[in-house]
Order: C-alpha cells, then sequence, then structure tokens
C-alpha cells in the first residue's frame, strides 16, 4: 500500500480510544495534495469515478467544520477488473454532456476559446434537458458553465478579437436562464442572486437585460419584497415596452402592495379610535 497522500486519494483515518474496537469505518477523502500526512495513513483507494460527488461534498457551506446538510453514504462497493478500467473514463451523461463536473478535474490546460466553447455547449445541454423537463438537471448545466467560465483564464494576442464579448454574453445567458429555474424551484434567493450576477454583464442593454430585471422581480416576490418587484418591472417595462408578462406581473405587484398598505392602514386606525 502507498503511504504518498494526493489528490482524491482515500486513506484510512487512525482508530482512536472513543472508536476502538468497533465496527465503525473511518477515512479520509483528500481533495489537496497532503505531504504532512505521507507515513501516516495507509492509502487503500482512489477516485476514479463520480470526482464531481467529492467536489460538491467539498464545497459544502459549513458551520464549525460541520456541513449545514448532511452527506450520506447509501451504497458501497468495490470495483475490479474491466468494471475498474473503465470507471475513469468520462463518459457522456443523457443530455450529451462529456465534461468533468469541475473544471480541475478535467484533463488538460483550458484556455479561453475552449472555455467559451464549453460553456455554449453546456448551456445547450441545460437547454435540452429544461425542454425535456428535468429543471434541476437543466440548472446544473448551467451552473456547471459558470465553474467553467470562472476558471478566467486569459485571453492572449492571438485569440479572436470577439472572444471578450463572446464569454461576457455566455456568461449572461448563463446566469439569466439559471435565475429563471431557481425561480421555478422556489429557490428565490438564489434567482435574485443569479439575476444580479446577469445584470452586472456590462454590456447587456434591451430585451435582454429585461428579461434578467423580470426575473429578478419575480426572485424578489417570492421574497416578498414587492417594492424591490416593482422597481425591476418597471425598469424592465422600459426596455420592453407593452411586454405582457411585464406588465402583467408589474399590475399584480403593486396591487398586492396597495391592498397591504391599506390593512396596515386600517390597523394603526384602530389605535387612535
Amino acid at each position: 500500500m502507498q503511504d504518498q497522500v494526493g489528490e482524491r486519494m482515500l486513506e484510512e483515518a487512525p482508530k482512536t480510544e472513543n472508536h476502538a474496537g468497533t465496527n465503525g469505518s473511518q477515512f479520509f477523502v483528500t481533495t489537496v495534495p497532503t505531504p504532512h500526512l505521507d507515513g501516516k495513513h495507509v492509502v487503500f483507494g482512489e477516485v476514479l469515478d463520480g470526482k464531481g460527488i467529492v467536489r460538491k461534498i467539498e464545497n459544502l457551506k459549513v458551520q464549525n467544520d460541520k456541513p449545514l446538510q448532511d452527506v450520506t453514504i447509501i451504497d458501497c462497493g468495490q470495483l475490479s477488473g474491466d468494471e475498474a478500467s473503465i470507471s475513469s473514463k468520462k463518459l457522456p451523461d443523457t443530455t450529451g454532456d462529456p465534461y468533468e463536473d469541475f473544471p480541475e478535474d478535467q484533463a488538460g490546460e483550458i484556455k479561453a476559446p475552449e472555455t467559451c466553447k464549453i460553456a455554449n455547449e453546456l448551456k445547450d445541454f441545460g437547454n435540452k434537458a429544461f425542454k425535456a423537463g428535468d429543471l434541476n438537471l437543466a440548472l446544473d448545466k448551467y451552473q456547471k458553465g459558470l465553474r467553467y467560465l470562472n476558471e478566467d483564464p486569459e485571453i492572449e494576442k492571438d485569440d479572436p478579437p470577439e472572444l471578450s464579448k463572446q464569454l461576457a454574453a455566455i456568461r449572461f445567458t448563463l446566469h439569466s436562464n439559471s435565475a429563471l429555474l431557481q425561480n421555478k424551484i422556489g429557490s428565490y434567493e438564489e434567482a435574485q442572486k443569479s439575476a444580479t450576477m446577469a445584470l452586472e454583464q456590462g454590456e447587456i442593454t434591451g430585451p435582454d437585460r429585461a428579461k434578467a430585471l423580470y426575473r429578478r422581480g419575480m426572485s424578489s416576490q417570492g421574497l416578498k419584497d414587492d417594492d424591490q418587484a416593482i422597481k425591476d418591472f418597471e425598469e424592465a417595462l422600459k426596455l420592453a415596452p407593452g411586454d405582457a408578462a411585464i406588465t402583467k406581473e408589474l399590475s399584480a405587484a403593486k396591487k398586492k402592495l396597495a391592498e397591504q398598505s391599506k390593512k396596515e392602514k386600517a390597523a394603526y386606525k384602530k389605535f387612535f379610535q
């Protein structure tokens, strides 16, 4: 057994006094080089497939070093022979996506033109899942595209002159599409963040900007912030005059705010009678 610990290695944790003699199993999955552990623990395996799952666990929000969401192993086993040899090969999923879930696991250096290509393909894979009714899978693809873009590869002098605008455009689309789906599944805070990120892409104007404003307005409605929703709907309507969906939601938000104000006035009136 090797005793040098590298990325995505599985190693046995030493038994403590509290765990000695039990049937419990403890191990580490390392995601970065850990030379300080070399020679201290036995490495018994390596993650060949499902690297994205490891990354998602790694990126979970924590409080006092404890994940805010439970991570549960519901099945396990051992791969050998042909199963083991093919498991390290990334196969396309149901959308046709052949890329690793996280860019750091993708083989080779990914330069700016390739990043733009991958992000656009992931947008298409997300659109395919959306049309099939799988909102969560579609959202995963849009977010995955953003992870690749967030590597921010340097644009070189020999790259196409329009590449910078193309990167900004696909970043806008992925954020805006994410906001749409996050609204649909009720993740309003995330939708608001995504729509705001879309709006921060400077050169986006006209109908596209109106769309992002509308989606942020919808997330504000979901968060019961009608004042902010009205602001976004009004700004969206200036960019897309006469748009039926924006007009409808703006009217509904104003009506709801007026009714709420009326109730508050009635409640205050009782105190002065």
